[in-house]
């Protein structure tokens, strides 16, 4: 997968900066709207392709061996402090390895864009006139716009300890062009079904040893009677959800420079998960154990 790393990102920041006013005029003319100025690999998801990875998992006896040495724990039996609790016969059954799918994705959205703007830009009490680029400015008297009762006894006690002139004037700087920019960035950690999932967040966060597949396929023959749970989100609604979660057009703008929609990561992972049945007196369950790490998992 290919996208624009952070280097050419500074790079393209410091040409738009250190464009002179030729330049940056060239710049305001090939500006358009908001959907003309798409860039980034995230408007055409057919050319992302994901990662496929997994984590090595446990064999079946460390598995068992993990479950037997904490198994009160692992089965919340709420007797397990007692020491006839303890005493308790639990038969575990052989494990067997499932595989569930997750979609990891990180994305950022990046716009430069024009805008007009005005500036009120103060002056001295002794100025009297401002010319700026040929243009004589009219001063103005601070605006009469009704202030709050604490603003008013601020300006009040400025104005009584010398800290205000007593006329203050500004000018207005009017038809600015300014270059601006909006950057978000959001993360995705969705189950199969594509809902959020806090465990496989936390268990990435972790920065688990991650082993590149080249297809499921790979995981089936690894290993005998391993199931591969179905997937149900694509990678097209992936890429749409990301979309929905960063892509934003600026609240104000006359022109748009650069609509960057960039999938900086996108990998669908492949968790092996042990289902371990047991019985206990008269009951029976089915508890699951994250195959890499052996911790309990709903």
């Amino acid at each position: 997968m290919i996208f624009l790393g952070e280097p050419d990102r500074i790079e393209e920041i410091r040409r738009y900066l250190d464009a002179t006013l030729e330049e940056f005029q060239n710049l305001v003319e090939k500006a358009g709207g908001f959907d003309d100025a798409r860039v980034g690999n995230g408007w055409n998801p057919a050319n992302i392709k994901e990662a496929i990875s997994t984590v090595a998992p446990m064999s079946p006896e460390e598995i068992l061996g993990k479950v037997r040495a904490a198994r009160w724990r692992t089965l919340g039996i709420a007797l397990s402090n007692l020491p006839k609790a303890r005493t308790l016969r639990i038969d575990f059954e052989q494990p067997r390895l499932d595989y569930r799918a997750y979609w990891i994705a990180k994305a950022y959205h990046e716009c430069f864009f024009f805008r007009g703007a005005s500036y009120r830009v103060p002056t001295s009490a002794d100025v009297v006139a401002v010319e700026v680029e040929g243009k004589l400015r009219n001063l103005l008297l601070r605006d009469s716009r009704r202030t709050s009762f604490l603003g008013a006894v601020k300006e009040a006690l400025e104005k009584a300890a010398g800290l205000m002139p007593s006329n203050p004037r500004f000018f207005v700087l009017d038809g600015v062009t300014e270059l601006a920019r909006s950057y978000k960035e959001a993360s995705l950690y969705l189950d199969s079904h594509g809902r959020h999932d806090r465990y496989i967040q936390r268990f990435i966060l972790r920065n688990p040893a991650l082993e590149c597949i080249q297809s499921v396929e790979q995981l089936q023959r690894s290993r005998e009677h391993v199931e591969i749970m179905a997937l149900h989100e694509t990678k097209d609604s992936v890429i749409r959800k990301l979309s929905e979660a960063v892509v934003e057009p600026p609240k104000s703008f006359t022109r748009i420079l650069s609509n960057r929609f960039e999938v900086a990561s996108l990998m669908l992972l492949y968790l092996p998960v042990y289902r371990v049945r047991y019985r206990h007196a008269k009951k029976e369950g089915t508890i699951c154990l994250n195959g890499s790490t052996g911790e309990p998992m709903i």
